[in-house]
């Protein structure tokens, strides 16, 4: 699973369609193939918590008994042992700032630690950066409990189809109707209150994976995240934080997301 489109794209960079892979499901797009040999079920679930809660149970209720294991690829914000463009794997996950947490599965977690690729520098960036296994993940809700809408030709983050996708349609225009009236009246509120991405507590913090795993176990189902840093410390050319540093290294790091997924995916013996 993955948020908006780049983070999709940069997924569908390394998987291997069916040759009929497209599955529309309640107002979905789900794309079927491999990825490292793994049979994969590729879905963008949208910005936030209720859009990601929303696409993974459709995935559940649609694929049944077919869905063995749940991996997020997409982006967040780093702090203390993480910077632009590291990739964070977590070992747990809160959804409350800290108060509770939901651990990862353990089997999967041990196989991301084996994993060795060679990560993108972001532009202008000396280090090499690392992949950070361990640790703990944080997921927001910005929207007030709101679906955050996708805007139709909404580009590579607001956008409502990976702009590869291989059913990419001018006409599609995801949950913008149904959702776009109930955020501008509820959730906008809220969105004058951005929380920091840098918060020192968390490797990653982002806004759609705790809310995937809490689904996820739901169904029995193990689950971990592959988060790229794309905004937080070591930024090359000084920016001020949030939404600054994310608009000009969300693309990086969603890459790099995506090169951790796909080698872990080859590793992984599991489902």
């Amino acid at each position: 699973m993955t948020a908006f489109p780049i983070e999709a794209d940069a997924v569908l960079s390394h998987t291997v369609l069916d040759p009929d892979p497209v599955v529309a499901a309640d107002h979905r797009r789900f794309y079927l193939g491999a990825i490292g040999g793994k049979k994969v079920i590729v879905a963008m679930t949208g910005i936030g918590l209720v859009n990601a809660t929303d696409a993974a149970e459709t995935a559940f209720a649609y694929f049944s008994s077919s869905v063995g294991a749940v991996v997020f690829s997409g982006v967040a914000g780093g702090a203390g042992r993480t910077g632009i463009a590291d990739v964070a794997v977590p070992a747990r996950w809160t959804s409350d700032g800290g108060v509770t947490f939901r651990p990862v599965d353990a089997s999967m977690l041990a196989t991301a630690e084996t994993v060795s690729v060679t990560l993108k520098n972001a532009r202008a960036m000396r280090h090499q950066p690392q992949l950070v296994v361990g640790g703990d993940g944080c997921s927001y809700d910005n929207n007030n409990g709101q679906a955050f809408p996708c805007i139709p030709h909404g580009g590579g983050v607001f956008g409502c189809q990976p702009r590869t996708a291989p059913d990419r349609s001018f006409f599609y225009t995801g949950n913008f109707l149904q959702a776009v009236w109930p955020w501008l009246r509820h959730g906008l509120i809220s969105n004058a209150k951005i929380v920091s991405a840098a918060d020192p507590a968390f490797d990653a913090t982002d806004s759609e994976s705790a809310a995937v795993q809490a689904v996820g176990e739901a169904h029995g189902v193990p689950f971990l995240a592959v988060r790229g840093i794309s905004d937080g410390p070591g930024d090359p050319l000084h920016l001020p934080g949030f939404p600054f540093q994310f608009f000009v290294y969300h693309r990086v790091a969603a890459v790099n997301a995506a090169r951790v997924t796909a080698d872990f995916l080859n590793r992984w013996p599991g489902a």
